[in-house]
């Protein structure tokens, strides 16, 4: 029978955890206490928050969120620090990836499981902002060779009227 902490301890874990778009699983051994205020300071400037859980309390928080048992099983070994992105997640990889010291196990994006290796190469894409800016510049672009037709076109035919009305003169 589980005590009353724990049951509280899972209930205020679930409610931190449930607005998430996205979980990455972290081991923080090796992160001194200056490092990982900054860590923590830096993820709620990005919309997101760092949890260091209980092992067992926090497999069965995120497990009531329903997700699969097996996979988060190989998530919660050792220490455990779960980051929490509510906005951009790959801001959120990128910002764990270059902390230095902390080890990422894996995460949950959308419902579905990365390993580590696949967090790093998701952080690698380029920030919500940045796409929006290369797709506005490709509009941008797209936009001007339409420009350019239409002035090719409306040349085109100021140069048919033109002839229409030499020949009629």
């Amino acid at each position: 029978m589980p005590s009353q902490k724990n049951i509280e301890y899972v209930e205020k874990t679930k409610e931190q955890l449930k607005e998430g778009k996205a979980f990455y699983f972290t081991d923080f051994t090796g992160l001194n206490v200056k490092t990982m205020e900054k860590l923590r300071k830096e993820l709620k400037a990005n919309s997101a928050t760092y949890l260091v859980l209980k092992n067992t309390l926090g497999f069965l928080a995120v497990k009531d969120l329903g997700f699969d048992d097996d996979a988060l099983r190989r998530l919660f070994v050792g220490p455990t620090g779960i980051a929490v992105a509510f906005d951009d997640p790959i801001v959120l990889a990128k910002i764990l990836t270059n902390t230095q010291n902390l080890k990422i196990k894996g995460g949950i994006i959308e419902g579905a499981f990365l390993d580590a290796k696949q967090v790093i190469n998701f952080s690698r894409i380029p920030s919500k902002d940045v796409l929006f800016s290369t797709l506005v510049g490709s509009l941008k672009i797209v936009g001007n060779f339409v420009n350019v037709l239409e002035s090719l076109l409306r040349n085109l035919v100021f140069t048919i009227e033109a002839m229409k009305n030499k020949e009629v003169k």
